[in-house]
């Protein structure tokens, strides 16, 4: 059984754009850094290694209270007594161990990288202001309660149609035909706004009174939709103070996505594994991610 605390250390290298690695511990370079904070079998673990330790765990505010150090404390003890009775195993010999301390580092790297490239182009307060303004505008004046069906073809859409037509229940077709998540609710989105959904989804919401279903079934990447709206309200946006975090780690994450795209453009890349076919994506789930709706943004740190 993997060490709690070891394998939560172990999932936070990964390379997460936005994640750990962009706070690094600030007091590294201090010149306290340096000082023992436990000697193990000779060896000392010393202040700069617990910072970082601490500012890797997420930890970042500058007076820790004593009890979280002291805890940080003790994993360190223990994954430096853990590492070297595996040294003496001989483990680091064998080829898993040194392919994973080569791809740490490479996370590594690219972290920093990443890093670099963020405070080096940071995402300004125009910017953010100008996406609170296509944001908000986007999100119309109302929010809708609507529930739908999803098919793969529109023939079966079509059919549902005319079943609806004649007296057929919403929910009930929806829990036997639909092929979103959202069928075992008999196809119930709950409240969205038209900046959650995909355009084609959102014009066929808006086209609606209350009480009515789309006569035409309604296309979008994920399928063909049959929509049902229930309710209408007006909608009060959110302000820009509760919308700025999530904003600015979209705006990072596009900055570096396109980083990405830029370097992969200029990178001479040859992929020798066989050919596969492409996957075909599967409809989110609810409640944030049903069709159209973007996925959450990551959480701001």
């Amino acid at each position: 059984m993997r060490h709690p605390i070891l394998y939560s250390i172990l999932l936070g290298t990964g390379l997460l754009f936005l994640g750990a690695c962009s706070h690094p511990a600030k007091n590294g370079t201090h010149p306290s850094a340096h000082q023992a904070v436990a000697i193990v079998n000779g060896h000392p673990i010393r202040r700069g290694l617990l910072n970082t330790f601490l500012g890797a765990r997420g930890n970042h505010h500058p007076h820790l209270a004593p009890a979280i150090q002291h805890l940080a404390l003790q994993r360190l003890i223990d994954i430096q007594i853990l590492a070297a009775k595996g040294r003496q195993a001989g483990l680091l010999h064998k080829a898993s161990a040194r392919n994973t301390l080569f791809l740490q580092r490479q996370v590594l790297l690219a972290n920093l990288e990443i890093r670099h490239y963020l405070k080096t182009h940071p995402v300004t307060k125009t910017d953010l202001e100008h996406a609170y303004q296509k944001t908000v505008g986007n999100m119309g004046h109302h929010e809708y309660k609507v529930r739908h069906i999803l098919v793969k073809k529109r023939a079966l859409a079509v059919r549902l149609i005319s079943d609806l037509e004649h007296g057929a229940h919403f929910s009930v077709l929806a829990k036997k035909y639909s092929v979103d998540t959202s069928a075992d609710q008999g196809g119930e989105l709950g409240w969205i706004s038209a900046a959650q959904v995909t355009p084609s989804f959102a014009k066929a919401v808006r086209g609606l009174k209350v009480g009515q279903f789309t006569h035409l079934p309604v296309h979008t990447q994920f399928g063909w939709h049959v929509i049902q709206l229930q309710a209408e309200r007006n909608l009060t946006p959110p302000s820009f103070a509760q919308m700025h975090d999530r904003l600015l780690n979209i705006l990072r994450n596009k900055e570096v996505t396109g980083f990405i795209t830029h370097l992969r453009g200029h990178a001479k890349v040859k992929i020798l594994l066989p050919n596969v076919p492409p996957t075909v994506p599967t409809t989110p789930g609810m409640p944030n991610a049903h069709p159209g709706v973007p996925p959450p943004a990551p959480p701001h740190s």
